[in-house]
């Protein structure tokens, strides 16, 4: 990696050391410690996701998605929501998936055969899960870089740090535009229902009755971003990373069977999202430091998953480390659904690149570029030149 993210991680060892529990006016009461974390993660009642209303004024479009965004609800609701798609994500659906996962990632491949350099951002890890997921909605392919700029919208979303300005000039537009396509599909679905995600949805029930056009766009809104930001960021960080331990990528090469378990290790030490914001619902406390009501609380998953509490020289890629208690994907009623399909995504994409070269590795000097890791811990653009 590179900065800005090498700094972020050299600021989690420092909070860690000096400051594992503390509070600022800007992210609230910030949490880095493994333990900590995974107790507030665990404990809703206390440590509600509803976190948009302590920093944004009510706006219809944004709040249509919200009603059905499993990110920032609670409770019933929650659940209510989660049954309604879980079914999708189950190990039997994912893995029959595979098939579909494979072609996507050949004809990808296939058509930067015969160059010796590409972006691997751009022409594989971003358009791979976004397309299967897109074929898994029944949405079309070609709408592919609307997706993109709504899900950069729906990345940019923070509950703590959106300017008001901000929030109405960039993000509502789009957000408002991807509400009317999305009903717009539903509204096709009912008319001539089909064998995908979107038609299933369309005819799911909450309670017995229809789903709300908010749950529609908030399931299916953040299965559009969230069905591929994890893989795209895993794949990315994957060849980062593989390429500066040339033996680990070798280990990985000859023997196939090390890849599942250096994947986990990879989300361990790059989690797509470095962090997890969460509002107190009573009076409790943090670190033994009285916490009120209200009060926002910022998990710094990517801090957790380097604590060397809980992991061992916790900063040292390690493709045969035991990687349980890892929180890349979450953790409790709100672990993420989308986790059997990423592993599956990256799985069969690095089998892929590994099978057709021989060789693989980052062309530094073709400019790498990041995405802002306070958002996503991905690069934006990975120049990549293959051989063989």
């Amino acid at each position: 990696m590179t900065e800005p993210v090498d700094s972020l991680f050299t600021w989690f060892r420092e909070m860690h050391e000096k400051k594992p529990i503390h509070h600022d006016d800007t992210y609230g009461w910030q949490l880095f410690r493994h333990a900590d974390i995974a107790r507030v993660l665990t404990d809703p009642k206390t440590f509600s996701s509803d976190t948009v209303r302590l920093y944004n004024e009510p706006q219809p479009d944004f709040d249509l998605f919200l009603m059905g965004n499993l990110v920032t609800s609670d409770g019933p609701h929650h659940k209510k929501l989660r049954r309604a798609i879980s079914h999708a994500f189950t190990p039997r659906a994912v893995s029959g998936l595979a098939e579909r996962i494979e072609r996507t990632t050949d004809s990808l491949l296939d058509k930067v055969s015969g160059s010796d350099a590409f972006d691997l951002i751009g022409e594989v890890a971003y358009p791979l899960p976004i397309l299967v997921v897109a074929e898994m909605l029944g949405l079309p392919a070609e709408d592919v870089p609307m997706y993109r700029a709504w899900g950069d919208a729906l990345g940019a979303l923070d509950a703590a740090t959106v300017p008001p300005e901000v929030m109405e000039a960039e993000i509502v537009p789009a957000i408002r535009e991807m509400n009317a396509y999305i009903l717009e599909h539903v509204r096709r679905r009912r008319e001539n229902p089909a064998d995908d995600l979107l038609t299933g949805l369309a005819r799911a029930t909450i309670d017995d009755k229809p789903l709300r056009d908010g749950d529609l766009i908030g399931l299916i809104g953040l299965t559009l971003f969230a069905g591929h930001a994890a893989s795209m960021a895993l794949l990315g960080n994957a060849i980062l990373t593989f390429d500066r331990h040339p033996e680990a990528f070798a280990a990985v090469r000859a023997d196939r069977d090390l890849l599942p378990n250096a994947i986990e290790e990879l989300m361990r030490l790059y989690p797509p999202f470095s962090r997890l914001v969460r509002v107190t619902t009573t009076e409790t406390e943090l670190g033994g430091q009285p916490v009120g009501e209200g009060e926002l609380v910022t998990l710094w998953s990517g801090a957790a998953n380097r604590d060397p509490l809980r992991f061992p020289d916790p900063d040292r890629f390690d493709i045969r480390r035991d990687t349980s208690g890892h929180i890349a994907f979450g953790l409790g009623v709100h672990f993420c659904l989308g986790a059997p399909l990423a592993r599956l995504e990256a799985r069969i994409a690095l089998n892929a690149l590994f099978d057709r070269y021989d060789g693989i590795t980052v062309d530094h000097s073709a400019g790498v570029e990041f995405e802002d890791p306070m958002q996503i811990i991905c690069p934006r653009r990975l120049p990549v030149r293959v051989s063989g």
